[in-house]
């Protein structure tokens, strides 16, 4: 390793640990932490509350790692700036890509280490994760937040759609519960053959399928005419207590796993598993699905591909920046990189899942972007 490289290695790793601390703990603070103080609050016992915060860290950490090599870049080469010890290596004949190439091979090195630690790492802890919340909800939790999910035939078309508005752990019941059932009959695929809507529905057997109760609702059943094909007969029963559905009307999961239905998330899965899901999805035809899975497949790739586009912004803006800059400022212009970045990832992130654009370009459009303006600050730096 040359002087220079080792001259840079120093100046970035300190930078890049204490940016990676800080990073990481006020992403857990703003996105996590109220979610463990909630769970506190409705009762939660301390050890769970713990075990989910650890739980929740490894995530974390992977959306942390590019923001660290940012941080680590601006401060690293800010201070060269302000030392005027760019200034020497400049005038020895060292250009800034060769000063920076140390910083382009750090980033890469992040980018890698994010993508393993994202695929091999975060899954297990995620899908640990889920099934603690879920345990956990199904003892105290409360919850006012609308649920949705289509239940799938052995096709892969829907056979019902449920819509849930919370749900009450302690009473193991749902709120404002409305079953769609949807026809079996190829002919009127798509067309509804029965609806049940009740103000509470109350699992009998936390773990059983289609053991529940129904309180304060009413049955709506279409019977199409058998030449036609027209709905000639709509029958409505209201009803007090229903204890079983006689159109196995039910919200097709127990109500354990009701819960869990919100808590569900694309990293539970590694790159290979995710892709697999897309690739089924698409070949039984379910292409808005297989759409927005594909979002989140290229995001594995682009979010850690961050770490390099970051490391040369970093760099770049370090030594355009008059005399460098103290650590304050530093911190400051990263956090607002970081914010500008990920919202407009974020806002592509929609645009993909909506089908508003390819996913592979949705996914990785911020760092395209990312990438042609830390370009340019190279260019203007080398000059």
């Amino acid at each position: 390793m040359r002087l220079i490289d080792k001259l840079l290695l120093r100046d970035l790793i300190g930078p890049f640990i204490n940016g990676l601390a800080m990073f990481t703990i006020l992403v857990f603070s703003v996105a996590f932490l109220p979610q463990a103080m909630d769970a506190l609050l409705q009762g939660a016992g301390v050890g769970i509350v713990l075990k989910l915060i650890l739980l929740m860290i490894p995530e974390v950490i992977t959306q942390t790692l590019p923001m660290a090599m940012l941080l680590s870049g601006l401060l690293g080469f800010g201070r060269l700036s302000g030392d005027s010890e760019a200034v020497a290596i400049f005038a020895s004949g060292i250009s800034f890509p060769r000063a920076a190439r140390t910083v382009v091979v750090g980033g890469a090195l992040v980018s890698l280490v994010a993508f393993v630690w994202n695929d091999v790492v975060v899954p297990p802890c995620k899908l640990e994760f889920v099934k603690s919340r879920q345990q956990l909800a199904s003892k105290v939790m409360k919850s006012d937040r609308p649920l949705d999910y289509p239940i799938r035939n052995n096709d892969g078309n829907i056979d019902k759609y449920v819509t849930i508005a919370g749900f009450d752990a302690p009473t193991h019941s749902l709120k404002d519960v409305t079953i769609i059932q949807y026809s079996r009959d190829e002919k009127r695929r798509g067309e509804i053959e029965a609806e049940l809507f009740c103000k509470r529905a109350v699992a009998k057997d936390l773990k059983a399928i289609n053991d529940w109760a129904y309180y304060d609702g009413r049955l709506t059943v279409f019977t199409p005419d058998n030449v036609t094909g027209a709905v000639n007969d709509v029958s409505v029963t209201l009803f007090a207590e229903l204890k079983s559905s006689p159109q196995s009307l039910s919200p097709g999961r127990s109500f354990v796993d009701v819960m869990g239905s919100d808590i569900t998330d694309p990293s539970a899965l590694n790159f290979r598993d995710l892709r697999k899901e897309v690739l089924q999805d698409r070949k039984q035809g379910r292409i808005v699905e297989a759409r927005g899975k594909e979002v989140n497949l290229y995001g594995k790739i682009a979010l850690p591909l961050a770490g390099v586009i970051f490391g040369l912004l970093g760099a770049a803006l370090g030594c355009n920046t008059q005399r460098g800059g103290s650590k304050t400022v530093g911190f400051g212009m990263a956090v607002f990189i970081v914010f500008l970045y990920y919202v407009f990832y974020r806002s592509m992130w929609v645009v993909g899942q909506n089908g508003g654009m390819p996913p592979i370009l949705a996914s990785f459009l911020a760092d395209i972007v990312g990438m042609v303006i830390a370009t340019a600050l190279a260019v203007k730096a080398s000059r």
